[in-house]
Order: structure tokens, then C-alpha cells, then sequence
């Protein structure tokens, strides 16, 4: 099993990645505000887009296509495989 890159993913790896990380910090996030609400001040990190976040990461998923269970982090988009590099 290997990372796969944010932008290799399918539209439904996309919406499971996309509920499971409910913490990103991205504007398109809809949760963010609640699940950050006790965060006091102004935030010291801009927000990015859902698009960058994604092409920044790289995700643990099953040869069936789910978000692995065994991983509950994502990685540097670069500590994933490289397709057209190594023909996976």
C-alpha cells in the first residue's frame, strides 16, 4: 500500500478524503468553523483552497479504492509514488 496523490484521486475518493479530514484548514471547508470554533484570535495561517490542500497531500487508500483505516493521516504529496515515474 502506498500514498496516492491528491490529484490522482477520483471524484469519490475526493468525497470520502473530503469527510474524513473535517480539520483542514481550507475555505471550502463547511466544517471548519465548527470543529476550530474554540480558537481564539485571528488565524495565523491563510486559508487555501480544497484544490490545493488536495494537490499538496498524498492519501492512504485500499486497493478497493477506500480511505485506508489503518492510517489516519495524509502525507507530503511528494512521499507518494510517482505513476508515470514508476508505471503503477
Amino acid at each position: 500500500m502506498h500514498p496516492l496523490k491528491g490529484t490522482l484521486l477520483t471524484p469519490d475518493q475526493v468525497d470520502q478524503v473530503k469527510r474524513a479530514f473535517i480539520y483542514r484548514w481550507t475555505k471550502d471547508n463547511p466544517k471548519r468553523e465548527s470543529v476550530w470554533r474554540n480558537i481564539s484570535g485571528p488565524p495565523t495561517i491563510p486559508l487555501i483552497s480544497d484544490e490545493q490542500w488536495l494537490a499538496e497531500h498524498a492519501f492512504w487508500f485500499t486497493s478497493g479504492g477506500k480511505l485506508s483505516q489503518k492510517h489516519n493521516h495524509c502525507e507530503p504529496e511528494y512521499m507518494a509514488d510517482d505513476p508515470a515515474r514508476t508505471g503503477n
